[in-house]
């Protein structure tokens, strides 16, 4: 008569630990995650400090805006790539906006083909011939969330933006909500209504519904 073998299932205390290390692993993914998220925002602001230095590093050699300069073509600049180089009107501010990454050949509103050759694509331009930002060209930098990056004026934009002052700044382009609202807490006053960070939309109560998603087209901060 063949005896029937004993089947031996998981004890309560082999099933605890076993969630306690699946708990553990998935506790790791999503602080992983979170610091990742969060280098990106950093990064993202580091972008801002970058331009701002390197407006101030121009203004203070060549007493011009980079972009407005009208004296662009006499600083000894050397075309890159077949880049014109254009001066601007120099009349104190980057007058005619370029957030998008200024790759068109068409002229249009901020965002919409920005020519080459306007104030705004052409201060990223006049800053790398100067040496005082790295690319290449009149293209704008990109930033870790897939938008875009440069100085501009904030009158040129408009809107919710209008009510910003001084004569540049530095704006990014399709920065989610979150990461807008956590540079704003981190470096100005946590409001995107108020400060020196404003944006074309609320990101500050978007945030608590879609902070995903990038709702302002344009997110800047004065220099």
């Amino acid at each position: 008569m063949n005896s029937k073998k004993s089947q031996r299932g998981f004890t309560l205390i082999e099933i605890a630990i076993v969630l306690v290390i699946i708990g553990l692993l998935l506790g790791g993914v999503l602080k992983g995650q979170e610091l990742i998220y969060n280098q990106k925002v950093k990064s993202t602001y580091d972008s801002y400090r970058q331009y701002t230095a390197a407006m101030y590093g121009y203004q203070d050699r060549y007493r011009a805006i980079p972009g407005d300069d009208g004296q662009a073509l006499n600083r000894g600049f050397v075309p890159v790539g077949g880049v014109a180089i254009v001066a601007g009107n120099g009349n104190g501010t980057i007058s005619v906006g370029g957030a998008s990454t200024c790759a068109a050949a068409a002229g249009g509103a901020p965002g919409v083909g920005i020519s080459p050759g306007s104030e705004g694509c052409q201060a990223n331009y006049h800053l790398r011939l100067s040496g005082f930002l790295s690319g290449a060209g009149t293209v704008a930098t990109p930033h870790p969330f897939g938008g875009s990056v440069t100085l501009i004026a904030p009158t040129a934009i408009g809107g919710l933006l209008a009510t910003l002052t001084g004569p540049t700044a530095v704006c990014w382009t399709a920065l989610p909500n979150k990461a807008a609202q956590q540079i704003d807490l981190a470096y100005d006053d946590g409001v995107e209504a108020t400060g020196s960070m404003r944006g074309t939309a609320d990101y500050t109560a978007l945030n608590l519904t879609i902070p995903n998603t990038a709702s302002a087209a344009y997110t800047c901060m004065t220099n």
